[in-house]
């Protein structure tokens, strides 16, 4: 997905908000998913597993309509699918609040996430191809870190007005109130007069593997991220301190900007993406230990890592390819990895003597990412080194 013709061109700020702040506040569905799911088992009064079943149907059509943005972008009205993602999210929040049977529940999920991926993956593709939306995208994971933390201090007070489904009360009321900024993406095609290439065409190695680094990475970080309640109670926390420990976690992220931006100004390389994996390996490692000092510090440390990666994986990916393809893709393979960790370990680990091989394959996961980080980092010396391919 790389390509080598610079389509970046300059967008009005109010097009830099809309492409900014819709797509961070759709990714609640991503880092809040905890405040649904909660909602979902209280409102129904049906078991985590079952609730499981509806939050894994959102993140999926997530991860799905964002990877199918990298490949139709050039192809679709960009503005009419961004509406149309914010109407779909609409949709699937009030679909939710008027729901009365689990089953619909699941439809409506799918259908949030759908709208959910379009944002995600047309937002964040469109601030590739802005001049000046690289760095922009630097700040889009401490945006969306914030407006989860926000999302978590606020809805909890809601449930006493509001009830159980507050948060899809808090949701749907976002979403009326960003719809209007939709409109105000521009139609890439109709201000450049230019076509994309196609994504047979642009398909590079540095971007496949740019993918698949943050899918690895991704598996790993929120399949432990997952079980963060159950490891906090083993380090003798309550549900309360293990709260705590992931508001502070989500606060300190919003820092994450001034080190992505720092480090990608001066790099741009793989060599931070490494850097992350690498020591997400040893958090993965040491994570699972029940230790309470040693919790609260992998905890706050493994997030902004992890924050990190994605801001840094987003500022790349533009870098690398102007059209957006490889942002819309890489932002897609985060919500993927959402959703394969999981199945993953329900199918292979078992955790009745504690949580050590959780550990192991979280330092499993981040381990293999080196894998796609070299081949990055190899073709990016091929390319500065002509006369050696």
């Amino acid at each position: 997905m790389s390509s080598n013709v610079d389509l970046h061109f300059q967008a009005s700020t109010l097009q830099k908000v809309s492409a900014l702040l819709i797509p961070c506040f759709a990714y609640v569905a991503v880092l809040g998913v905890p405040i649904t799911f909660t909602g979902i088992i209280e409102t129904f009064g049906i078991t985590p597993a079952q609730a499981t079943i509806a939050s894994t149907a959102e993140i999926a059509c997530i991860a799905f309509a964002s990877i199918c943005m990298s490949l139709v972008l050039g192809i679709m009205n960009r503005k009419t699918l961004y509406v149309l993602g914010v109407a779909l999210a609409i949709a699937g929040q009030v679909g939710t609040l008027a729901a009365d049977a689990f089953n619909h529940v699941v439809v409506y999920r799918a259908v949030a996430g759908l709208g959910e991926g379009l944002c995600i993956g047309l937002g964040f593709a469109s601030l590739a191809q802005f001049k000046g939306g690289t760095k922009l995208l630097g700040y889009s994971s401490a945006l969306s870190a914030a407006v989860t933390l926000s999302a978590f201090l606020v809805v909890p007070p809601l449930h006493g007005v509001l009830g159980t489904k507050a948060v899809f009360w808090a949701l749907s009321a976002g979403y009326i109130i960003l719809l209007p900024l939709a409109f105000a993406l521009p139609n890439v095609s109709k201000i450049q007069h230019i076509e994309l290439p196609s994504p047979s065409a642009s398909i590079g190695v540095r971007s496949v593997s740019l993918f698949f680094l943050c899918l690895l990475s991704s598996i790993g970080a929120n399949t432990l991220w997952l079980y963060f309640e159950q490891v906090g109670q083993q380090a003798g926390l309550d549900f309360a301190g293990v709260g705590l420990v992931g508001s502070v976690g989500m606060f300190c992220s919003i820092f994450v900007p001034l080190v992505a931006n720092k480090a990608f100004e001066k790099f741009r390389n793989a060599l931070p993406l490494l850097a992350a994996c690498l020591l997400m390996a040893v958090t993965s490692y040491l994570y699972v230990k029940p230790n309470l000092y040693i919790y609260w510090t992998i905890g706050l440390s493994m997030t902004f890592l992890y924050v990190f990666l994605l801001a840094y994986a987003r500022m790349y990916s533009s870098d690398i390819d102007s059209t957006g393809r490889t942002t819309a893709a890489a932002s897609g393979a985060d919500s993927l990895g959402m959703v394969i960790g999981p199945m993953i370990v329900a199918v292979t680990l078992q955790f009745d003597n504690g949580y050590a091989q959780l550990g192991e394959f979280g330092v499993l996961m981040q381990l293999l990412c080196l894998i796609p980080a070299a081949f990055i980092l190899v073709k990016k010396t091929k390319a500065a080194n002509p006369a050696r391919q």
